[in-house]
C-alpha cells in the first residue's frame, strides 16, 4: 500500500463510476490483502506494523502486542503444574507416610495387654492420611490458584437425580461381574480389607463407614481434583490422565480388580466431567464395595448375622 497513492485526491465520478470503483477496490484489496497476510509478504502498512517496524511519522518502533491466546498460555502450564506437583505430593505422602506398615512401626501392638482393634485403628490411620492427601491438600491447592477453585472440582449436586439412573445401570452391569469373581480364593481372602469385619455389628458398620469415607475422598481426588481441576486447561483429556495414577493405586488388589479400574476410571471420569459431579461415582463405588465385602464374608461363612 503506497501512501502517496493513498494520500492524491481521487477523481469525480459519477454514481455507476464510484459503484464500480469501490466494488473493484475493496474486493481486490481484501483479496491481496489476505493473500499478502497469509504469505507474510512484506510492503503494506499493516505488514510494517505486525513486524514491529516504524509507524509512518513516527521514530519509535513499535511492538506487536502478542495473542491473548499466547498471554494464557503461561498462566495454564503454571496452573496445570501446580495440579500435577500437588497430586504427586498426595500419592507420595499416601505411599509411605499413610502405609499400614508405618503405623505398625509407630504404634507397635503390646504383646502383654492385645487390643482387639488395633488392625482397626491400623486401617484409621490409613483413612487419615487419604483425607488428608486427597482432600485437604488439593482443597488448599485449588483455593490458592486463580480460578473458580472448588467449583472447578466438580461438586455439583444440581440435576443429580435425572441422571442418578445412569449410576444404577453401571452397578447392575458390573455386579454379575462381581458375584463371577467372589467365588474365587484371591478374592474372599483378600476382602474385607478389615479381616474382623464379620466379627460382629460394630465391627462391620465401622469398617463400612471408614471405607465409604476412603471413597468419598478417593472420588474428590481421581474425579474431582484431577479431572475438574485440569479439564479447564485440557478439556476431556484430563479423563485418561486421571486414569492412569488411578490404576496404579489397584497394583495391590486382585488382577482383576485392577483391570476393571481402567474401565470405571474411564467411565466415572468422562461422567463426572460431563454432569459436573461426582456423587453418582462416590454412589457406586459405596454399592460395589460393601456388595464385595458381604460377598466374600458369606464365602467364608463370616457374615455378621452368623454371630451370636
Amino acid at each position: 500500500m503506497n501512501f502517496e497513492r493513498c494520500s492524491q485526491p481521487q477523481k469525480r465520478r459519477g454514481p455507476v463510476g464510484r459503484r464500480r470503483y469501490n466494488h473493484a477496490r475493496f474486493s481486490v484489496a481484501s483479496r491481496k490483502g489476505r493473500d499478502r497476510h497469509s504469505a507474510g509478504a512484506p510492503g503494506g502498512l499493516c505488514d510494517s506494523v505486525a513486524g514491529g517496524g516504524a509507524v509512518p511519522g513516527s521514530t519509535k518502533p513499535w511492538k506487536a502486542a502478542r495473542s491473548i491466546h499466547e498471554l494464557i498460555t503461561k498462566a495454564d502450564v503454571r496452573a496445570a503444574f501446580l495440579i500435577c506437583a500437588t497430586a504427586c505430593l498426595s500419592l507420595f505422602l499416601l505411599e509411605f507416610v499413610g502405609a499400614e506398615g508405618t503405623y505398625a512401626r509407630l504404634y507397635p501392638p503390646s504383646p502383654y495387654e492385645p487390643d482387639p482393634y488395633w488392625v482397626l485403628r491400623v486401617k484409621a490411620w490409613w483413612l487419615m492420611w487419604i483425607l488428608i492427601g486427597f482432600v485437604m491438600i488439593p482443597v488448599i491447592a485449588m483455593l490458592c490458584m486463580r480460578t473458580k477453585g472448588l467449583r472447578d472440582c466438580n461438586l455439583s449436586f444440581s440435576g443429580f437425580a435425572k441422571h442418578f439412573w445412569m449410576y444404577v445401570g453401571l452397578f447392575v452391569a458390573v455386579f454379575p461381574v462381581i458375584w463371577l469373581v467372589s467365588q474365587t480364593p484371591n478374592f474372599y481372602n483378600y476382602y474385607p480389607m478389615y479381616p474382623a469385619a464379620g466379627r460382629s455389628w460394630k465391627d462391620f458398620l465401622m469398617w463400612e463407614g471408614m471405607y465409604a469415607g476412603q471413597f468419598i475422598a478417593l472420588e474428590f481426588f481421581f474425579r474431582g481434583f484431577l479431572v475438574g481441576g485440569l479439564a479447564r486447561y485440557m478439556g476431556v483429556l484430563a479423563v485418561p490422565v486421571s486414569v492412569m495414577p488411578y490404576m496404579m493405586l489397584h497394583f495391590t488388589k486382585p488382577a482383576p480388580e485392577a483391570a476393571a479400574s481402567v474401565v470405571a476410571g474411564f467411565v466415572l471420569g468422562w461422567l463426572a466431567l460431563k454432569y459436573k459431579s461426582i456423587w453418582g461415582g462416590v454412589c457406586v463405588h459405596c454399592a460395589v464395595a460393601i456388595s464385595m465385602d458381604l460377598l466374600a464374608l458369606s464365602h467364608k461363612n463370616q457374615l455378621p448375622w452368623t454371630h451370636h
